[in-house]
This record gives C-alpha cells, sequence and structure tokens, in this order.
C-alpha cells in the first residue's frame, strides 16, 4: 500500500529543472510540445497521426517479431504487436542503458510509467491503441555504468575485456557473478525462482542484448509491454536520410542552439552539450565518434575515412553501422515509432527540452515528456522501528547533519537551544545601546563588539552542548541512521542504488504488482509506498 505522497521540493534530491517543469512553468512554452495530462496526450495522438510516416509500420511490426524470435510472448504483448501495424495505434515508450540485472530501482519504474499511463490512455480513449515501449539502449559503449548493480549496499560486478557496444557482449564468466549472488540469497523465500529466471535469460542467450530482453520480458510480458533494439539494420535503413543530414547539416549543433539558449537564459545546467557531429561508428568491436577534418570525415582514431560523397554511400549501404549518440537517439525513436510520449529521468527531462528546436526544423512531432514515478519502498520491519524510534518520514529525508542535531534536540532532557538567551542578550545591549547614545561614539563601538564576542561565545557553547548529547545518545541516532540508509544506500536515493531483487527475493512476483499498482504516471509527487 501507498503510504503518502511527498512534494518533490521536500525530498532535496531533485534539480530544480525538474522541480520547475513538474510544476508547469510557463518558461517551458518554447521547448516542448505541451505539459503531461490526459488532455495533451489525448492532442498529441491528433498530431502524431499527421506527422507520422504510416509505412514504417509494417517494418516495424516485423523487426519486432523477428527480434522476439525464441522468446515466450503473452497474448497481451501479441495483440499489442499486431496492434502496432494499425493507423490509430500510437505508443508511450521509455528507455535505458543495459543494466545488469537491471540496475538500480529506476530501471522499472520507468517502465512501470509507461505501462501505467498506456493503460490511463487506453480507458480516457477507446477508438485508438496504445502500446507500452521499452527501447534498449544496446548501442552504448560505456561498459563500465552498466556492469554492476547492488544488492544491500554491496556491489556485485560482471568483469569481461570485451569491447564495443555493449549490447553485443558475449555472457562469458557471468555465470560465476550468478553462482556468487545465490549464496548470497540461499536462504531467501523466493531465492530458487530468482536463480532460476536469471540462468534462464543470461546463460541462454546469444549476447547482453538478447539477455536484457529475456528478462525485461520475464518481468513485464504480462502487461503487454514490447521491448525494441534499436540496433538494427533495417529500422536504421529508415532513419539513413535523417543520418546524412546530421553529416551533412550539422542538425543537432546547429538546430539546437535556440533551445540551448532559452535554458542558459533561465539559469538551467545544460545536460548533455552536443557536438559538431553526434554519430559514433560501428565496426570490429569498436564504437568511435565520427569527426570532421577538413574535407574528410573519419573515426576518432583515423581507422576510417570518407569524403562527403563516400560518407553518404556507406550510409546508403550500411546504416546499421551508423550509431546516433545520446542527444541523436531521441530523433531517431521519434522518427520511427507512432509515439505521443516519452517518459524519462530528470536527467532526460532535461536533455530531451534541448532538443524542441532540432525537431522543429526537420518538422518531426516534439512528444510530450513526461518525468518517471519516483518511490520509496520500505518494509514493514523498518517502519515498525521508526515508530519505536519516534521519527517521522519528513524527518527521515532531512540531510544526515540536521536529522542528527533534530534527534539529539529531541532524546536530550536538556534545553539545547540557546535561541532564548540570545533574545535576552540582544534585549539587554539594546538597553545599553540607548543609554550609549548620549555618550561617547567609541563606547558604541565597544558595546557591538562585546554584543558579537559573547553571542559568539553562546553559539560556540550550544554547538558544545549538543556535540557532548549526541555522544550520550549515539546509539539511539545510529539506529535512526541505519534505518535512513535504507532510504540514502551509498549515499544516494535508494531508487538510484538499489536492485529490485532486495525485494523480489521476500515477495516475489507479487512485488512488481504492488509497485505498479501504487503509481500514477501524472500524479507528479515521490510515493512512499509499504511493503
Amino acid at each position: 500500500m501507498s503510504l503518502r505522497e511527498i512534494e518533490y521540493t521536500d525530498i532535496n534530491a531533485f534539480s530544480k529543472v525538474l522541480i520547475d517543469y513538474n510544476s508547469n512553468k510557463k518558461h517551458f512554452t518554447d521547448l516542448i510540445s505541451n505539459f503531461p495530462s490526459v488532455d495533451s496526450l489525448t492532442k498529441q495522438v491528433y498530431s502524431k497521426s499527421k506527422n507520422y510516416n504510416q509505412s514504417f509500420r509494417s517494418s516495424l511490426v516485423q523487426e519486432i517479431n523477428n527480434q522476439y524470435e525464441g522468446i515466450k510472448l503473452s497474448e497481451k504483448q501479441k495483440e499489442n504487436i499486431n496492434k502496432l501495424s494499425q493507423k490509430n495505434t500510437y505508443t508511450i515508450t521509455t528507455g535505458h542503458q543495459l543494466n545488469l540485472f537491471t540496475g538500480p530501482l529506476y530501471f522499472m519504474y520507468k517502465i512501470l510509467s509507461v505501462i501505467n499511463l498506456c493503460e490511463k490512455m487506453q480507458k480516457n480513449d477507446a477508438d485508438n491503441n496504445f502500446v507500452p515501449i521499452f527501447w534498449m539502449a544496446s548501442e552504448d559503449h560505456d561498459f563500465e555504468e552498466i556492469n554492476h548493480f547492488f544488492f544491500k549496499g554491496e556491489k556485485f560486478s560482471w568483469l569481461t575485456n570485451q569491447s564495443g557496444i555493449v549490447g553485443e557482449f558475449k555472457l562469458e564468466a557471468i555465470e560465476d557473478l550468478i553462482n556468487r549472488f545465490e549464496d548470497k540469497i540461499k536462504d531467501s523465500t523466493y531465492s530458487a525462482e530468482i536463480i532460476a529466471i536469471l540462468k534462464d535469460c543470461y546463460l541462454n542467450a546469444k549476447d547482453l542484448s538478447n539477455a536484457t530482453m529475456k528478462l525485461v520480458n520475464t518481468l513485464f510480458a504480462k502487461y503487454g509491454l514490447v521491448i525494441i533494439d534499436a540496433n538494427n539494420r533495417n529500422l536504421k535503413a529508415l532513419f539513413k536520410d535523417i543520418i546524412k543530414r546530421e553529416v551533412t547539416e550539422k542538425l543537432i549543433f546547429n538546430e539546437s542552439k535556440k533551445s540551448l539558449k532559452i535554458l542558459s537564459e533561465l539559469n538551467y545546467d545544460i545536460q548533455a552539450y552536443p557536438r559538431e557531429l553526434n554519430l559514433f561508428y560501428v565496426e570490429k568491436e569498436k564504437r568511435e565518434r565520427i569527426i570532421e577534418k577538413g574535407n574528410f570525415f573519419e573515426t576518432f582514431s583515423g581507422s576510417r575515412k570518407w569524403n562527403l560523397e563516400e560518407i553518404k554511400i556507406e550510409i546508403n549501404n550500411y546504416p546499421e553501422k551508423f550509431s546516433p549518440n545520446v542527444l541523436f537517439r531521441p530523433i531517431y525513436q521519434e522518427f520511427i515509432l507512432p509515439n505521443i510520449c516519452y517518459v524519462g529521468g530528470p536527467a532526460e527531462v532535461s536533455y530531451w527540452m534541448q532538443l524542441k528546436s532540432v525537431f522543429d526544423s526537420i518538422d518531426l512531432e516534439f512528444p510530450i515528456i513526461l518525468n518517471r514515478n519516483s518511490a520509496l519502498i520500505l518494509e514493514k520491519k523498518f517502519l515498525k522501528k521508526m515508530k519505536k524510534l519516534n521519527i517521522t518520514l519528513d524527518e527521515i529525508f532531512l540531510p544526515e547533519n540536521i536529522l542528527k542535531d533534530k534527534l539529539v534536540k529531541g532524546y536530550s532532557k536538556l534545553e539545547l537551544d540557546f535561541t532564548a538567551l540570545k533574545q535576552q542578550l540582544f534585549k539587554q545591549f539594546a538597553e545599553l545601546k540607548e543609554i550609549a547614545k548620549n555618550t561617547d561614539k567609541s563606547f558604541i563601538g565597544a558595546l557591538n563588539a562585546q554584543e558579537k564576542k559573547q553571542i559568539n561565545g553562546l553559539e560556540k557553547l550550544e554547538k558544545k552542548l549538543i556535540s557532548s548529547e549526541k555522544k550520550v545518545h549515539q546509539e539511539k541516532i545510529n539506529r535512526v541512521l541505519e534505518i535512513r540508509k535504507q532510504i540514502y544506500p551509498n549515499g544516494k536515493l535508494q531508487e538510484r542504488s538499489s536492485n529490485f531483487l532486495e525485494f523480489y527475493i521476500n515477495e516475489g512476483a507479487n512485488f512488481i504488482d504492488i509497485v505498479k499498482n501504487n503509481l500514477d504516471p501524472l500524479n507528479q509527487k515521490f510515493s512512499i509506498i509499504e511493503i
């Protein structure tokens, strides 16, 4: 059950741009198509229907079916894939890297936000179909970002010397990691089920993309989620004309300037600065940036080199070798999908807004951007401990140093706040200053100096007293801080560190249902969910 919802401003963990966006600040008008709501999504359906190339649907369905070969589909998935061939079907999409065993909890929250939003739209609009999409960012090459997960504070890493795009990594040596994890959870209720799932997905997969697809499918198939690996020759062939324009016109670099200028003038941090060319070239276990040098284009290492006509021919013949970077990927996605909404995390919301002017320049409909749900999972045993220690949910989110001071003041039987004493001093010195008006000005200076000295002295004594009382009540304070670690494991919000398996070991598949049923994608507040 959902205990309560908290405003993002009270969590002390979210950026100003996200908080302002969730507040529907009008100054974002030129950076978005509309703020997320059922009404704006309904309008987006109409806009996308006029903007989408309907001829792409058959290729899209064919490639999705090819990618699902050997993977069991739920009936709802089969229906959704078939619906994608129909003109009145629209997608709501999220995407992510191929994090090991899904990585942090927010991986799951993104997907559940998309599924729930599709269900909400379907209830509101029976004339159209809405299909949830998970877009696998399989072309990334930053292995260090995705090769691990945290389980109850312990880091589990997969080590390999492979290079290139991570989606094509073979799953060598991963069985040792699974065995190590099995030893960690062997006494848990659902340990056998979890290990069977991981072994099936990772030990019977041709590469990391295939393994991730299998795992996400195992967890979310019943909800009708459709997974797409866009590292695909035929899908990129649909996009090759835009790839050429990125090469010849420097689309992202030139056309994002308008959006970047607006964000800068609003004093927001720029999430990702565009390069002159926002493309990589993929071959032989390498993914290298393409740069322009004089009249030629070449890979960063210089291993490949083309003039303008040669690179155009290369794009025509081998579109699969050209890989969009983080800023070009949204263009690719929205070009080939009948998409009305992208669900992303705080950083994604920010960098998508950098791209509105790019979309406008190529007459491509810009989707509604929705911040994914954020949540904290609290087990009953921790709630009981909080109650016993007389700590509230609001207090547990305070910065650690402020929380410690608040706790010691609550536990101590002494008066630790010297505010009243300081007020008395201010009053006494105010009276002395009235008397001083009738004497030499140097006396007023001496009074001011003495007032400052005594106030500083009181403040130092106050800090020393609090420090002494912290030692007296250290045991209780430490117990509260242990609970706080469940919310901020490794110094981060739980959703940015902990893996879903921490809770799955005790709840099984029911855990996903519990979370899903307690998240509303359009309610932009931080949810606290009890299990």
